[in-house]
């Protein structure tokens, strides 16, 4: 009897009619996976901090509810006012 891990009794099976290349596949470049990168003058790069209170804090974070509070902010200064016109 062959022993646990034994795999002597499994016989290799070669088959007569399996297709095998000729020369191998030239080596290519992977295809890219995702999204195009932004350009350099689209991309949002530059930070500016602002302080504020506690109260002014709670407000702005109600307002924003679950959207971050610099996109927020990013979405209240485009479209409300001229700043970056």
């Amino acid at each position: 009897m062959p022993k646990k891990n034994d795999l002597s009794i499994f016989k290799k099976v070669e088959s007569v009619n399996s297709v095998k290349p000729s020369e191998p596949k030239p080596i290519l470049a992977p295809k890219t996976v995702g999204r195009k990168p932004k350009s350099a003058e689209d991309k949002e790069s530059e930070i500016v901090a602002i302080k504020f209170t506690k109260a002014e804090l709670a407000k702005l974070e109600e307002k924003a509810g679950l959207v971050p509070k610099s996109t927020y902010l990013k979405h209240i200064l485009r479209s409300k006012t001229d700043i970056f016109d």
